[in-house]
C-alpha cells in the first residue's frame, strides 16, 4: 500500500472518529441541559446582618480546595476529609458527599449558622463540574450570587436549576435508585413511599438552619449509620441520598422548579 494512500486512510478514520465524538458529546449536552452561563446578568447579593453562613465540602487528599479560602472569604469552611484519618475533620469514604454533609449536621447541631451550603470539592470546570450550571460552572460563582434571603424563605434551594438529570420529564426515565424497601430503611414505615421521587441532581444544595432543625439529630444520626450499614456501595448509596435530601429537608417528592423562575429566584439571573 502506497504512503500516500495509507495517509488518506488514517485521515478518514480520524474525521469519523472526531465526528462521533461531537455528535456524542452534542447528545449528553443536550440529555443533561449542560450549558455554560454568562456571567452577565447575575446580580451579588449583599450580605444582610446575622446571616452567618458556612461552606460544606467533602475532599479526597488528591483533590486542590486552596479555592474555599481564596474565592469564598465570607464562608466559614467546613472541609472534611474522606481518606485521611489524620485529618482534623474527616469521615469513611461511604455514600460518597452524604456522609460528610450528615456528619457535619450532626456535629454542629447545636451550633448551626443561619444558612449552611453543601458542595462537591472541584470548584469549576466542564469535566469535573458540568452540573453546575452557573458561569464557568463554577461553585465560586454560585454562592457569591446566592440569594440568601430566598434560601432562608425556602429553608432548602437545590443549587441546580437545569431539570436534568433527576426531573421526571418525558424522556428522562423514572427514578430507579429508590426502592419501597431502601425507603422503609431510611424512613421507616411511618410515612409510605411516594409513588415519584425526582429533583435536579447532583447533591449541591443550600439550607437554613431552621429547616435543618425541623428533624431531630437522631433523625439525621440515622441516616448516617444507614450509609455505614447498608450493603450499597459508595456511589449507590450516594445518589439514593442524593434524590432524598429535598425529601428531608420539607420539599415534595417531586421538586422540580421551573429553570427560568428558579434561576431568577435562586440566582438573581432573570433573563434566562
Amino acid at each position: 500500500m502506497k504512503r500516500a494512500t495509507r495517509v488518506a486512510i488514517v485521515a478518514i478514520v480520524l474525521f469519523f472518529n472526531l465526528l462521533f465524538v461531537f455528535f456524542h458529546l452534542r447528545n449528553i449536552f443536550t440529555f443533561f441541559d449542560i450549558v455554560g452561563a454568562s456571567i452577565d446578568g447575575y446580580i451579588p447579593r449583599p450580605v444582610k446582618t446575622g446571616q452567618d453562613r458556612a461552606v460544606v465540602i467533602p475532599h479526597l487528599k488528591t483533590e486542590d480546595i486552596s479555592w474555599v479560602e481564596e474565592f469564598l472569604p465570607d464562608w466559614q469552611p467546613y472541609i472534611y476529609s474522606v481518606d485521611d484519618p489524620d485529618a482534623k475533620l474527616h469521615t469513611p469514604n461511604k455514600g460518597h458527599e452524604s456522609i460528610v454533609y450528615l456528619a457535619y449536621i450532626i456535629d454542629n447541631y447545636d451550633k448551626l449558622p443561619s444558612i449552611s451550603a453543601f458542595l462537591h470539592a472541584h470548584q469549576n470546570g466542564w469535566w469535573d463540574a458540568w452540573h453546575t450550571d452557573v458561569a464557568g460552572h463554577d461553585n465560586v460563582v454560585s454562592l457569591n450570587t446566592l440569594n440568601l434571603d430566598f434560601v432562608q424563605e425556602q429553608g432548602y434551594v437545590n443549587l441546580r436549576c437545569a431539570l436534568k438529570p433527576g426531573c421526571a420529564l418525558s424522556n428522562v426515565a423514572p427514578n430507579t435508585h429508590i426502592n419501597p424497601e431502601i425507603w422503609m430503611q431510611v424512613f421507616g414505615n411511618d410515612t409510605a413511599m411516594p409513588a415519584e421521587i425526582g429533583a435536579t441532581c447532583c447533591a449541591q444544595f443550600a439550607v437554613s438552619k431552621l429547616q435543618i432543625l425541623q428533624r431531630k439529630k437522631e433523625e439525621y444520626i440515622h441516616y448516617r449509620d444507614w450509609i455505614l450499614q447498608t450493603p450499597l456501595l459508595d456511589r449507590k448509596s450516594g445518589r439514593v441520598m442524593e434524590y432524598l435530601w429535598h425529601i428531608i429537608f420539607g420539599r415534595d417528592a417531586m421538586h422540580c422548579p421551573e429553570p427560568n423562575q428558579c434561576y431568577c429566584d435562586v440566582y438573581g439571573r432573570c433573563d434566562q
